[in-house]
């Protein structure tokens, strides 16, 4: 148990010599990225979907002053 090689200790694939940190660093970008990318999506057509049911862009501004407003 105690002879380990020395690519095992480093943190280095041995059979790509590619670092594991590097590949999860990767994967962890590229799931924020889709998230973000998802997460805009849908903001974009949650106000196209607004603007559709109040009557348009200016009918929603006026719709989302008398919401938050309350007027």
């Amino acid at each position: 148990m105690r002879a380990k090689t020395a690519a095992s200790k480093s943190g280095i694939n041995a059979q790509s010599g590619v670092k594991i940190e590097s590949q999860v660093h990767n994967v962890g970008l590229i799931v924020i990225g889709v998230s973000a990318c998802a997460i805009g999506l849908f903001a974009a057509a949650s106000l196209i979907g607004g603007m559709i049911a109040s009557g348009g862009p200016l009918a929603l501004v006026g719709d989302w002053f008398k919401a938050v407003f309350g007027m």
